[in-house]
């Protein structure tokens, strides 16, 4: 097996969560024993797919228009982005690239994040910036937890790392160059924008460092520790493997962009001027 591993924001959420699950379902690759999801569920998360291929294409440059879009609550959705889309803010000649992947080496391992939307530009004092927009179709959430999360870590020390790969003439960004907005369509007036630091990225750095470290510990022992919160087991379809069918079953948070299980899907580069 290559212990070389891509490691997006739903792998290190998951070997964080659970050694074991990480290992069921990245490495060994087990089928996912999940039970269907609710009919109203598996809708929701179709709707916030095809919202997410509507911005795409926007931002692609193709004529979207809302009479053609049969969905209705995708419809108003796309409605609510076009009268209150954040992107309206940024100079009009930056570069707009939406669902673009980076990958940046960690350790032995690559640190993978694929982003809705990518600006990158220049400000007032011509610094160069990256500015990273994700859309939320899902209940909204605090900024608190928004900052705390891997995602909000991963794609800012990403960009911090790796960033200089869009545009080498300019070479690193510093972490005060980088943010990150979410807008959520529930509160499509209310964008959540997170900026970053120099202290920032150095905690994060450092601890992705640590996970790594862990994996290589993990991988090279062949020890894979179950949990010791129950709750996360009840989230989780391979309680089977585990005997802990006991903690019960919940319907997980679902996000409409997670990331295939494929590899090679997940190894992109971005594509230079």
């Amino acid at each position: 097996m290559d212990n070389r591993l891509s490691l997006s924001q739903y792998k290190l959420a998951t070997f964080l969560a659970c050694q074991r699950r990480f290992q069921l379902r990245y490495l060994r690759r087990l089928p996912w024993p999940a039970t269907p999801l609710p009919e109203h569920t598996e809708q929701l998360l179709q709707q916030g797919q095809e919202f997410h291929q509507l911005v795409e294409r926007y931002f692609l440059g193709l004529q979207i228009t809302p009479a053609t879009i049969p969905n209705e609550l995708v419809r108003q959705w796309w409605q609510a982005f076009m009268a209150h889309s954040p992107i309206h803010q940024l100079p009009a000649n930056a570069r707009f690239l939406p669902e673009t992947g980076l990958t940046v080496p960690l350790g032995n391992h690559l640190l993978y994040g694929r982003f809705d939307l990518l600006v990158l530009g220049k400000d007032e004092g011509e610094r160069p910036f990256a500015h990273v927009f994700d859309w939320k179709t899902g209940r909204p959430t605090d900024t608190t937890t928004l900052k705390s999360r891997w995602q909000t870590r991963l794609y800012l020390a990403l960009l911090a790392e790796g960033g200089s790969a869009f545009w080498p003439q300019n070479g690193p960004l510093a972490p005060e160059q980088i943010s990150l907005t979410y807008w959520y369509v529930q509160e499509a007036e209310a964008p959540v924008t997170i900026g970053y630091s120099a202290a920032e990225h150095q905690a994060s750095w450092a601890e992705l460092q640590q996970i790594a470290a862990r994996l290589d510990e993990a991988s090279a022992a062949n020890i894979w520790p179950l949990t010791d919160d129950w709750s996360e087991c009840r989230e989780c379809a391979y309680q089977i493997y585990c005997g802990r069918q006991g903690a019960g079953t919940a319907v997980p948070e679902l996000d409409e962009a997670e990331e295939p299980d494929t590899p090679n899907e997940q190894l992109l580069t971005p594509e230079l001027p």
